[in-house]
């Protein structure tokens, strides 16, 4: 006699439990996308966080570089209110001053010959 095989026969589900499970695929979606959108490419995602810090940190530097300006400029301010020697140098380097009974030499370059 032949032996005769157990057939696996697979049950197939039902309607219902397949639907259930679409829904439930579904809504993981459902959840992942709104978890992308609001928390890595929305107002307050990780993307913005980001570049806002990153323009923070450069706002800051340039706060930074501001206040040294502002530093050297008060201290030129103090040494034009106060410092005579200073004021004089300035005067003769810049504006080609002289006292009285200097002789002021102009240099005059000659052009360059072809």
């Amino acid at each position: 006699m032949a032996k005769k095989t157990a057939r696996v026969r697979y049950k197939h589900k039902p309607e219902a439990e397949n639907i259930r499970r679409l829904y439930w695929i579904l809504g993981v979606l459902s959840f992942v996308t709104l978890f992308i959108i609001f928390f890595v490419i929305g107002d307050y995602g990780l993307y913005q966080i980001y570049v806002l810090n990153k323009q923070k940190n450069r706002i800051t530097d340039h706060i930074a570089e501001l206040k040294l300006e502002q530093d050297s400029m008060q201290a030129e301010r103090n040494r034009l209110e106060t410092d005579m020697e200073y004021i004089e140098r300035l005067a003769r380097e810049r504006y080609r001053m002289a006292k009285k009974g200097e002789k002021v030499f102009r240099v005059i370059e000659r052009p360059a010959q072809k």
